[in-house]
């Protein structure tokens, strides 16, 4: 049976390569002089209105990879600003995310397994065994954002498909 980090770390830092591949096609995308979208307009863009950009689901699925780690490695957290406004400032965060990830050691998420985490959300404060926190919160949720990511750039014209999105032959 896998780890709680085999099951979380390695796939969190998978799955932001992957939404790196996805972005650099908005890139492309947006220098396609035969369409009307630009890089902006595409980090601006939502579903629908009453959602956020896709600067802020890149921003979401950073934080809330970083937030399990912390969280159940009990290592200290560090923070990004959410002040990403172009697809370079939207990579760099990416990148520094997995570099963030990768420090994370295995034994550190392994030995926590079964320890309570606290998760703060508005006025509530949930707490879970890390396992169920992973398993029913934290994965969830990266994927939530995840996928609204990958959404909003295929809503936006960008040709992307479930190959791009499961990450071609990784």
């Amino acid at each position: 049976m896998p780890t709680l980090y085999e099951t979380t770390i390695p796939v969190f830092i998978r799955q932001l390569q992957i939404l790196s591949t996805l972005l650099n096609h908005g890139v492309a995308h947006a220098a396609d002089s035969s369409n009307a979208v630009t890089e902006q307009s595409l980090v601006d863009a939502r579903l629908i209105a009453d959602m956020q950009t896709l600067a802020y689901q890149i921003q979401r699925v950073s934080d809330s990879s970083k937030g399990f780690a912390v969280r159940v490695a009990k290592i200290e957290p560090v923070a990004f600003e959410d002040n990403e406004k172009t697809f370079a400032e939207l990579q760099e965060r990416i990148a520094k995310t997995i570099k963030f990830l990768e420090g994370v050691k295995e034994e550190d998420i392994n030995a926590n397994e079964n320890s309570e985490v606290t998760l703060k959300t508005g006025t509530a404060e949930l707490k879970f065994p890390a396992k169920t926190y992973a398993l029913n919160w934290a994965i969830p949720n990266f994927y939530f954002h995840f996928v609204t990511a990958y959404d909003i750039l295929r809503a936006q014209g960008v040709q992307i498909g479930k190959k791009d999105y499961l990450g071609g032959s990784r």
